[in-house]
């Protein structure tokens, strides 16, 4: 069985350190799915940072990134990225299986956009499954409001020490392609202060080759230059 990983957070960079079994490196081209930074972490190193999930109500579309599982087992795959991401609830790694036609119940019922993408993605790209981490927002859950790109952006930016810098970490880590409405507005007021947002953006530039990548970074660019 050929199986897909997805990722479009921390998994690209630290997945590999932490367990995640792949065969070669992380590509781009993953299905378009609509994340944003509309989690609040709620243990471990991001403890109350702003973390990267699917959310079809809030999220924008941007670019994923697939990788080969290097096991041929579905069970097995799932048991990896489970252990590597540290999720103790089995329905939040998401899956489908285009052999048995199956896919997780949860990820349907809470995504199911995604979950029609993925499928139409996997089928172009000849993957037998795919499989994800499925964790929901729960930014409205958490702090008892409503999310908007104003409230996260505030958020963020109330946090006190070490969480201040853990948020801003991530955030600025975050893969190029992965342009939300809260990360365009954060990375501008970090830029206006001078902070190590222009570090990352310099670096883009030395690193993107892809036509889809070069594409990505203007209009990054051009979201967080167009108000300095």
């Amino acid at each position: 069985m050929k199986i897909a990983f997805l990722s479009w957070g921390s998994l690209i960079e630290t997945g590999v350190q932490r367990g995640l079994r792949i065969t070669g490196g992380w590509n781009q081209c993953g299905p378009l799915l609509p994340i944003e930074f509309s989690r609040i972490s709620q243990s471990g190193a991001r403890q109350k940072c702003l973390t990267l999930v699917i959310d079809e109500t809030n999220g924008c579309d941007v670019p994923t990134h697939y990788a080969v599982c290097s096991h041929p087992n579905l069970n097995v795959a799932l048991m990896n990225l489970r252990v590597t991401e540290n999720i103790t609830l089995v329905y939040s790694i998401g899956y489908v299986n285009l052999i048995s036609g199956t896919e997780r119940g949860w990820a349907r019922q809470n995504t199911p956009l995604s979950c029609d993408r993925i499928k139409e993605w996997a089928r172009a790209k000849q993957f037998d499954a795919v499989v994800w981490t499925s964790l929901l927002p729960n930014f409205e859950k958490v702090l008892e409001t409503p999310f908007t790109v104003e409230d996260a952006v505030a958020y963020v930016k109330s946090l006190p020490e070490p969480y201040q810098t853990a948020a801003r970490s991530y955030i600025l880590k975050a893969p190029m392609q992965v342009i939300t409405p809260v990360r365009s507005i954060l990375m501008r007021d970090w830029m206006e202060e001078n902070t190590a947002a222009q570090a990352v953006l310099d670096e883009a530039l030395q690193h993107e080759e892809s036509p889809r990548g070069e594409d990505t970074l203007m209009r990054f660019l051009n979201r967080f230059r167009c108000h300095r």
